[in-house]
Parts: structure tokens; C-alpha cells; sequence
């Protein structure tokens, strides 16, 4: 099952290095909330942030973070990075599909910038993988995939997003399947999403496995 509220909630605040975690969202608060706690725990306690998604949302965030002061700081430290989640797509696609040399090149320019300015707890939110499961089933894996080879080598932690509603999430619950096997936690506003990560299909593959040799 996805974590409940409150675990969610904590997870987003602490969450572990190479953690990559997804919020199913139905209703842009959900995610506003959910990104701004993610982004702004990390910025108070002194790392550094990247937001990659569509301006709305940009600045949706930055103005819930900027009632704390916590944007202000960042801005100042250099510690704060956002980016149009549309544009930094172009700089990487290649006929359709995520190229690995591009992506590298593009996210990490950002985490050197950081890292040259003294940052190593960086968290990232990117909602690029939004826009691309509208259009092709390939290349939103493609580039889930290619967020975990980055994670696993810069040790940095990572927010995704997906705008799914119960219809849409039946008729491509096998996508949706694949899409929450790249990640380490999910949250669901909604219960009966078919969202399972790869630890918790894991398990259930242990319990079926158990149960046959029992």
C-alpha cells in the first residue's frame, strides 16, 4: 500500500539519500503542499533545492515557501534552482525519447552548481515525467530510469509527480505499474490507485513464493 499521511508527510521532510519518491495527485494543492514541504524542509535545514515543473506550479510553490522566508535565504545562498519543466525537456529529447548523454549534461549542470557552492543535501522535484506519460509510454520509463542512475551516483533525493485521476489510472494501469516500480515510496490521494513500488511488489512476490512452498 502507499504510505499513509502522516509516514508520507515525514518521508518528505527526512526523506533517505537516492530516495525517489512519486505523489499521485488528482488536485494541484495536493501537490503545491506536497512539493513546497518536500522543498522548503530541505532549504531550512540548510541544502539546496531544484524545481523542474510548469510555471503554475513554480510559482505556486515559491509563493507558499516565500510566507517563511525560506525562498528569500535560499535565493540569496544560491541554494534554490527552478526551471520550466517543458524547456528543460527539449534540451534532452531526441526523437521522441529521453537521450542519457543530454539528460546527464542538463541536470547535471545544476548539481555541480550546487555542489560547487558548498551544497550536499540537495533535493530535487521534477514533474517532466507529467508531461511525458501523456504522450508515450517508453520514454516516461526511459526517463525514470534514467532520475535513478542519477540518484544512485550524486546521492540526492528526488520528488516525481503525476496528475493520474481513477479513469485514466485503469486504462494504463500497466504504465502505472512500471512507472511505481521505479520509485522507492508512493502516496496516493486516492486508495484504490494501482500504485505499488518496487520494494512492496518484492514483498508480495516473497509472500506468493511462501505461500506456494508452503
Amino acid at each position: 500500500m502507499p504510505h499513509e499521511r502522516n509516514a508520507w508527510d515525514a518521508l518528505l521532510r527526512t526523506p533517505p539519500a537516492r530516495s525517489h519518491l512519486i505523489q499521485i495527485y488528482n488536485d494541484d494543492e495536493v501537490l503545491v503542499r506536497a512539493v513546497a514541504h518536500f522543498v522548503g524542509s530541505g532549504l531550512a535545514s540548510g541544502g539546496a533545492a531544484v524545481v523542474i515543473a510548469t510555471p503554475e506550479h513554480i510559482a505556486a510553490v515559491t509563493s507558499r515557501l516565500s510566507a517563511t522566508g525560506v525562498t528569500a535565504r535560499a535565493n540569496v545562498q544560491g541554494a534554490f534552482i527552478a526551471v520550466d519543466a517543458e524547456q528543460c525537456l527539449t534540451q534532452f529529447m531526441r526523437d521522441g525519447m529521453p537521450d542519457r548523454d543530454a539528460f546527464r549534461s542538463v541536470t547535471e549542470s545544476m548539481l555541480t552548481r550546487l555542489r560547487d557552492a558548498g551544497y550536499r543535501d540537495i533535493r530535487l522535484f521534477g514533474e517532466m515525467v507529467n508531461i511525458l506519460w501523456r504522450q508515450g509510454d517508453e520514454a516516461t520509463v526511459r526517463l525514470e530510469k534514467l532520475w535513478n542512475e542519477l540518484l544512485e551516483e550524486y546521492g540526492v533525493s528526488l520528488l516525481c509527480a503525476y496528475r493520474i485521476d481513477p479513469v485514466a489510472a485503469e486504462l494504463r494501469k500497466g504504465l502505472l505499474h512500471q512507472i511505481s516500480r521505479c520509485h522507492t515510496a508512493a502516496f496516493s490521494e486516492t486508495d484504490d490507485l494501482p500504485v505499488k513500488t518496487a520494494a512492496e511488489k518484492a514483498a508480495e512476490d516473497r509472500d506468493r513464493r511462501r505461500v506456494r512452498s508452503a
